[in-house]
């Protein structure tokens, strides 16, 4: 399965989406969500028939979530009173681990507690990252969400074991959804369509929902960038109860680096908790076209199991490589031409870089493209501008006549050696890639003359790090390669 990671984004999407879990009468986030034989199901079209729905996000490693699964309630369930029984009540199975594949949902590979696929009558859905579990307040593995027809979550909890999660149990909870009445005025907005990335201008996007019983003609949408107004967007027509309508905000003016965009319902209604919805947007990086790349496959990797590519924007590969066996490379790349380029990592088998593996693409001016230690998946994408007009912001004046780091690559002491044409105080900095000061050493004042110092660098994980020296004359910087 694949398994994209924006590497730059990740932490704020994680703070964006993630939650508590959700109590009851929370309203339901609405998703389309594609199971293993390629079939989707819509969460409010089974919601506008009537239908409670039953959700179980479970793990194939889990062991409750397989005592779960091979105890046969919600199978009776499905059997009973989903379509083939009374049409009454919908089961769905969401395997909430995005790491897992295919093989290990059928017992064919671990970790798994065995073939998940066989005999199971509901649908299964192998989702591709964790923004539904995050929009449904997941807090461990398994949990079963009941959702009614109103919309709201009436169940958000874990299993609790046999005992209690008898088939009467979970009938009885969905029939009970018929005392629960439709808000009448409930428009909403939301997508989980976020963490994208623009080398220019960007289209801010998500769905307009009517979650109450009474048709939705007309909304005002407005986009906001850290709470300052940018536009609106006046949307007429008519939604029925659980229909969507797209919104779209075009060529919008990107600032550099993160824009923590939010699309939010002008106007008031019977719930406030959806009308807005955060869609963090990010402009692609600035560089060079001269690109230094640094990569160390990790030690379980096999031959070809790591490769990388540069592609431009017209899907063009402009470079690439393969490497293996905790293989460490140096290279210099030069791009011919201007443009938006994607920086592509993969890894064959699936399980992403662990210890002694790292990958980091800067340009000549040591402006970090990506930088890439550890991740779990097969694939890794992050968008570049290259351009002639980026310059070094360096001063040329050298804080120190001489100084030297050794050895390069290092294992764990790094020696530092600098030669000071008069008296000064001295500050070194260990950083890593993006600029984070990791050691610190400083003396208040330092003769003339040469001097040593060291850093143990054998806590640290597998990559490029900076040694930073600055003294009453300036800053410089010196790259080191931690194996």
């Amino acid at each position: 399965m694949k398994n994209t990671y924006f590497i730059l984004l990740l932490s704020l999407v994680t703070s964006f989406t993630a939650q508590a879990q959700l109590q009851p009468g929370a309203w339901a986030t609405p998703f389309t969500l594609t199971d293993i034989n390629g079939n989707d199901h819509r969460l409010y079209d089974y919601l506008s028939e009537g239908k409670p729905v039953v959700m179980i996000i479970s793990a194939a490693w889990c062991a409750p979530c397989w005592a779960l699964h091979t105890s046969g309630v919600m199978e009776e369930v499905y059997e009973t009173y989903g379509p083939e029984g009374s049409d009454e009540i919908m089961v769905i199975f969401v395997e909430g681990d995005p790491n897992t594949t295919y093989e290990q949902l059928t017992g064919q590979a671990g970790p798994s507690q065995g073939n998940w696929v066989n005999g199971t009558p509901y649908p299964m859905i192998d989702v591709e990252n964790f923004r539904l579990q995050a929009a449904y307040g997941l807090q461990g593995f398994p949990t079963v969400v009941m959702i009614c027809p109103d919309m709201q979550v009436k169940v958000p909890q874990m299993w609790s074991g046999p005992s209690n999660w008898s088939v009467n149990y979970v009938v009885n909870q969905a029939f009970s959804c018929e005392d629960e009445l439709l808000l009448e005025q409930d428009a909403a907005i939301h997508t989980f369509d976020i963490g994208n990335s623009s080398c220019y201008d960007g289209s801010v996007g998500a769905n307009l929902y009517n979650s109450g019983s009474a048709p939705l003609t007309s909304a005002t949408i407005e986009l906001r960038r850290e709470g300052e107004l940018l536009d609106t967007y006046e949307w007429t027509g008519e939604l029925a109860t659980g229909a969507e309508a797209p919104v779209l905000f075009e060529n919008v003016d990107l600032d550099p680096g993160i824009n923590a965009f939010t699309l939010s319902l002008a106007a008031s209604d019977d719930d406030l908790s959806n009308n807005e919805v955060a869609v963090p947007f990010i402009k692609a990086p600035e560089v060079s076209l001269n690109l230094d790349l640094y990569i160390q496959s990790d030690s379980d990797a096999e031959d070809h199991n790591n490769r990388w590519q540069i592609v431009d924007e017209n899907g063009n590969i402009a470079a690439e490589g393969t490497l293996a066996n905790s293989t460490y490379e140096e290279i210099s790349l030069s791009l011919e031409t201007e443009g938006c380029y994607e920086i592509r990592f993969y890894d064959e088998e699936g399980d992403g870089l662990n210890e002694g593996g790292f990958f980091l693409l800067l340009d000549e001016f040591g402006n970090s493209v990506l930088d890439l230690s550890t991740f779990l998946g097969s694939e890794v994408a992050v968008k570049f501008l290259a351009t002639a007009n980026v310059s070094s912001t360096r001063s040329n004046v050298e804080p120190v006549t001489e100084w030297s780091v050794f050895p390069n690559p290092a294992t764990d002491l790094v020696q530092v050696q600098y030669v000071l044409e008069e008296s000064s105080p001295v500050q070194l900095n260990c950083l890593n890639a993006m600029g984070q000061v990791l050691q610190t050493q400083e003396f208040s004042v330092r003769s003339s003359g040469t001097h040593h110092t060291a850093f143990d660098l054998s806590s640290l994980p597998g990559g490029l790090y900076q040694i930073q020296i600055t003294t009453q004359k300036g800053t410089s910087t010196k790259s080191v390669v931690k194996q």
